[in-house]
């Protein structure tokens, strides 16, 4: 990989890095379906007047929507909202890995190698002993959504595997408009105040948004696209493995999340054991973004 890759692929590890101290404060800071749906609805909005409707495969679409957008997100979010950390949020989002590899041989039938086999029993060694700390066993409701949001994501990768006719930006562009026609709804039907959070005069929560947008989204996905496009995926899926670590230290230092050893101890266990299956055989490149 020639420097220039490099660099990109570093900055690509810190966008999405980034992106767990700007969704926490979102979530914190807004009705966190609402957030999800504003922004879904701000990437629709940039994205479909560039992309075809998928003709034929609405259905297959609209579920991927409804998995990836208002599972996988939905969850994500709801958990920051009730206490999850974005250092623990950003641990917990490489399990996501392991997870994909264990969905795609029980539903794909594909066979994971015995070094992957290894990797997964350590990855999920790694999540035991982060979130058997006691700070987290009181929040077992948060950590449990973040789990569930990790679940949804390797669900999501399977339906993936079942929509390569259709390009990647348009997907995200037709999931992104199901997923707001879904979140804004449930929005209303399950949370107030959405409107007065909108309104209320706070730089910060609407460059949250504009980040999840722009930077976690479209910058992040172009440039992890463009690098797919002219290097071998798996050195290329090794960059995923900075994103915690970088979501770690934005969390600590930006928002003053605790850091122990069970943190750092569970999070390094976690990061081994995703790499033995990344740089094996490394995952489809996701249609998701932080």
């Amino acid at each position: 990989m020639p420097p220039s890759h490099i660099a990109i692929a570093l900055g690509t590890a810190l966008l999405w890095g980034f992106g767990f101290v700007t969704s926490k404060y979102g979530a914190d800071h807004m009705p966190p379906l609402f957030f999800l749906a504003l922004r879904f609805a701000l990437m629709a909005l940039m994205l479909l007047w560039f992309v075809r409707p998928p003709s034929g495969r609405w259905l297959a679409v609209s579920l991927f929507a409804l998995t990836m957008g208002a599972g996988h997100f939905g969850l994500f979010y709801v958990a920051l909202n009730i206490g999850v950390e974005a250092s623990t949020a950003a641990i917990i989002w490489i399990t996501q890995v392991p997870l994909s590899a264990l969905m795609a041989a029980l539903i794909l039938r594909e066979r994971p190698g015995w070094l992957a086999v290894v990797g997964i029993a350590i990855a999920f060694g790694g999540a035991v002993l982060l979130v058997g700390e006691p700070r987290h066993t009181g929040n077992a409701m948060g950590i449990a959504l973040m789990f569930g949001s990790s679940i949804a994501w390797a669900v999501a990768n399977v339906q993936v595997k079942r929509l390569t006719d259709i390009s990647p930006l348009a997907l995200n562009g037709w999931m992104s408009a199901i997923s707001a026609l879904l979140l804004f709804p449930l929005s209303f039907a399950l949370e107030e105040g959405q409107i007065a959070s909108l309104l209320q005069p706070d730089w910060r929560l609407h460059g949250s948004l504009v980040y999840q947008v722009v930077g976690s989204t479209l910058l992040a996905y172009w440039a992890w696209y463009y690098l797919l496009a002219h290097n071998k995926v798996a050195t290329v899926a090794g960059f995923m493995l900075l994103v915690p670590v970088v979501g770690v230290i934005f969390g600590v230092f930006i928002l003053g999340d605790p850091i122990t050893w069970q943190t750092l101890v569970g999070g390094a266990i976690i990061v081994s054991g995703v790499a033995l299956i990344v740089l094996k055989r490394a995952p489809e490149p996701a249609i998701k973004a932080r």
